[in-house]
């Protein structure tokens, strides 16, 4: 039985791993090459602009980068981590984090590719404000890269936390959900925030004078966005804390 119990938990890290970064790399991908195709089509009209469409191109797809590389960090931390005598309750809570770091990122990699693309094609439209264009870009984005930070979060909860010998189906359906909560829950939101980001660059670009209302309606906007992923949060908060 214990050799059993050791198997199980084992195989479960390695599965939360590789739901961790299966799912994480799916947003982050779709973003990166969403700006990468963008910014081709803002060169095709200005191809002297070359060098700064490259470098707000490359600053954009390293924010949306950042949710892979969280899905990759609870992945490698997932592969390594020692089980010996770990109870079983742990393997759930390790499928559980990577399902909560995985779908989380999904949203995030894919929203944060929205205000770059505008930010590439505002760049053409006005260079003289280049920096305007690329400090909301990168505001928005990072926004957009909330629901990443807390899957993250609950990964790391959800792994550290110790778990007694008594195995309860309440208990696996608690840390098991708390991973699919934090992570679904974030899905949506990564997207609106983008969404939200992406026609306010595109604005100021068209419009520099209403730089700061496009910047206050862009983040009004997405905090109401992320408001659902605070909730996703929350739950997941009140089912680790009920798990003994």
């Amino acid at each position: 039985m214990a050799w059993e119990q050791a198997e199980f938990v084992k195989a479960a890290a390695a599965l939360g791993a590789g739901l961790s970064i299966g799912f994480g790399a799916i947003g982050a991908a779709i973003g990166e090459g969403y700006a990468a195709g963008e910014a081709n089509s803002a060169l095709s009209r200005r191809p002297r602009f070359s060098g700064n469409i490259l470098t707000t191109m490359l600053v954009g797809q390293a924010v949306a980068e950042s949710a892979g590389i969280f899905a990759l960090v609870v992945a490698v931390l997932l592969m390594f981590l020692g089980t010996e005598g770990k109870p079983i309750l742990s393997g759930w809570a390790f499928i559980g984090a990577g399902l909560s770091m995985g779908l989380s990122a999904i949203g995030a990699g894919i929203g944060s590719g929205f205000p770059t693309a505008s930010a590439c094609h505002g760049m053409v439209r006005q260079p003289a404000v280049s920096g305007n264009l690329m400090t909301l870009m990168l505001i928005g984005s990072g926004v957009a890269q909330s629901p990443a930070i807390y899957g993250m979060l609950v990964a790391f909860l959800l792994i550290f936390k110790s778990y007694g010998t008594a195995i309860t189906l309440p208990a696996i359906t608690s840390v098991v959900g708390a991973g699919i909560a934090a992570g679904a829950a974030g899905i949506g939101p990564g997207l609106g925030s983008g969404l939200a980001a992406g026609p306010a660059v595109e604005s100021v670009a068209r419009h520099p004078e209403v730089g700061p209302l496009m910047t206050r309606i862009m983040l009004v906007g997405q905090a109401v966005s992320q408001s659902t992923a605070v909730y996703g949060l929350v739950v997941a908060l009140l089912l680790i804390i009920g798990v003994k």
